[in-house]
């Protein structure tokens, strides 16, 4: 029996070309095709004549233009909305204080358009816990203006508290991305022809939390599906590894005669010289010296994960990408 339209709800999905935005894009996408035609799909980008822009039209029912710059903007891709996927972009300018501002003016065009639901992706503020730590003097402050340890956190974290005080909202914790191995040159690699392939973190024993794109996507449509959680802060993680654990299974997966884990100090990472590398440093610290708050912060309720069909574990995810990564 065909569905009423008019009980429908428009869930806007702001990056719907990037990387978090794509996968809920294709997870309501999976949802509609398994029969339940509760939502419809209106994809945002800046850019929607782009490649990426033009690859994920198809998974929507709709696709508009609009710029988190530009409140007006916004306003007029929420319009008729019942709710909205918010992930905004720290690395568009290595900015939290631009970041923070992009937030602000989506929850005011969240407001203007009288937004029922939004689904905000994001991190905690680590400023939080490690001022009140008895180590805190030996944390170096990446953002001086702003006093933060992990910008890309910091300010996601902080602006969300303010969003959420104001929308109705379910903050959505992420972790590292599987696909970081992929994208961001964190796969095994190798200095020499003569060297051991090696990943490379300052990590310890302690265990690195880890989700799929997929996963996000996933995620997003439970919560979606179940306004209780409006007001709550729910978490998005597939699997969580020590980094020896990650590179044996790259070993036993993927096309490298081995696979070693080079654990190095924080310090000696964040000298690595590559954008980023000092607070990406100081966000693995994190990782590894508040890991039991951190991961379990992060596991879904059974709600969530019985409508997502449970979560995918990082083998699963290493044998259906094993081409990728070769030696």
């Amino acid at each position: 029996r065909k569905q009423n339209t008019s009980i429908m709800k428009t869930i806007a999905v702001i990056g719907a070309s990037g990387m978090q935005g794509g996968a809920v894009v294709k997870a309501f996408h999976e949802l509609k095709s398994s029969g339940n035609a509760e939502f419809i799909i209106r994809g945002l980008s800046r850019d929607p004549s782009s490649e990426k822009a033009e690859a994920i039209k198809p998974f929507t029912d709709e696709f508009m233009k609009a710029d988190a710059d530009d409140v007006e903007s916004m306003v007029k891709a929420f319009d008729g909305c019942y709710g909205a996927f918010v992930v905004t972009d720290f690395y568009q300018r290595f900015s939290a204080k631009h970041e923070m501002e992009t937030t602000r003016n989506i929850k005011e065009a969240a407001k203007k358009a009288g937004l029922k639901h939004v689904v905000l992706s994001t991190l905690e503020d680590t400023r939080i816990i490690i001022n009140n730590a008895d180590n805190k003097d030996t944390w170096k402050v990446i953002d001086d203006e702003l006093g933060m340890y992990v910008p890309h956190f910091d300010g996601k974290g902080e602006a969300a508290d303010d969003f959420a005080s104001e929308v109705p909202t379910t903050k959505l914790l992420t972790c590292m991305y599987m696909e970081s191995f992929i994208h961001f040159g964190m796969g095994p690699s190798r200095q020499k022809d003569d060297d051991p392939f090696a990943i490379t973190f300052p990590m310890g024993n302690s265990k690195l939390a880890l989700v799929s794109l997929s996963d996000i996507g996933k995620m997003v449509c439970a919560c979606f599906q179940d306004p209780a959680t409006i007001g709550t802060t729910q978490g998005a993680m597939s699997d969580a590894l020590t980094c020896k654990d990650i590179a044996n299974l790259f070993a036993k997966y993927c096309n490298f005669p081995d696979v070693t884990y080079n654990d190095v100090p924080t310090e000696v990472y964040a000298s690595f010289g590559f954008p980023g590398a000092a607070e990406l440093a100081n966000m693995f610290r994190y990782y590894k010296e508040f890991e039991d708050q951190f991961i379990s912060s992060r596991e879904a309720n059974e709600t969530a994960l019985e409508k997502m069909g449970g979560t995918e574990k990082f083998s699963d995810w290493l044998q259906k990408n094993k081409d990728v990564f070769s030696a």
